[in-house]
């Protein structure tokens, strides 16, 4: 059975931000740690290649573990950095978040082969070019090989890629759907039914990120974790708690923690 979705208005998309800051306020240096500490995780593969499949099937869980942090706050607990790290001890979900990092690590797969085939030519260009090559004439010939249509293509699938995935790790982990294509097709459903709230939300961000580039990016230490609150927050509004669907056949224990991960509802 599909989870009921909730649809919201434009001002939806302000609401969620505004939600992710307050909660974002209470623990600032927490929050912006935790931020760090994942994208320090993301990383790791530009030091260490072979490490590569950990950091990306670690992104997962890291993810839950910020969420999982937002609910504590909305209970009125105190979060640490460690806490970031509980979706790894909860036993009864964990392989789920295994397996939808499986499929994230396919789709950019995917992806990368995507952009090899459109843009191959601009590729073989840049790898061509020296040190001594002129930047200018590199770059009007790298603008000559790309065209509008294989730009635009690429950018949709990237798009459908990211709202696939978005909605579908909370509800792997928080609605307990082990079906993944089923949790990616209600991720892109989402998408299309409150396309309006979500686009202001990204808008939002979208301009606050630029207006951090003349700072060097810093701004985005508070940007991020806002709107890592904020989306949260969105996902806690559009999917309404259902605890029958989220704890059946789960037994007494899991049924315990289903119920602390779904408390914390935000109603925009």
């Amino acid at each position: 059975m599909s989870s009921k979705i909730n649809v919201f208005s434009a001002s939806a998309g302000l609401q969620w931000l505004k939600q992710g800051w307050n909660i974002f306020k209470t623990q600032p240096m927490t929050f912006m740690f935790m931020y760090i500490f994942m994208i320090v995780v993301a990383l790791i593969p530009l030091v260490l290649p072979p490490l590569q499949l950990v950091a990306a099937f670690t992104a997962p869980f890291l993810t839950i573990g910020f969420y999982l942090a937002v609910i504590s706050k909305q209970q009125g607990k105190t979060i640490s950095l460690a806490d970031i790290l509980k979706p790894f001890s909860i036993k009864g979900r964990r392989l789920n978040l295994f397996r939808l990092g499986l499929y994230q690590m396919g789709a950019v797969i995917l992806l990368t082969l995507l952009a090899d085939s459109l843009f191959s030519e601009t590729f073989a260009l840049m790898q061509q070019a020296t040190e001594n090559h002129n930047h200018e004439q590199l770059l009007a010939e790298v603008m000559s090989t790309l065209s509008i249509g294989n730009i635009g293509i690429f950018l949709l699938a990237h798009a459908v890629n990211l709202m696939a995935f978005a909605f579908a790790l909370p509800l792997v982990f928080f609605k307990g759907e082990n079906r993944i294509f089923k949790a990616l097709g209600q991720s892109l459903k989402v998408f299309q039914t409150n396309m309006v709230p979500l686009t202001v939300f990204s808008l939002v961000i979208g301009v606050l990120m630029l207006a951090a580039m003349p700072l060097s990016f810093v701004p985005l230490l508070v940007i991020m974790p806002v709107a890592y609150i904020g989306f949260f927050c969105s996902y806690q509004a559009i999917f309404p708690a259902d605890d029958a669907s989220d704890n059946s056949g789960q037994g007494e224990k899991q049924a315990s923690q289903s119920s602390a991960i779904n408390t914390g509802r935000f109603d925009a």
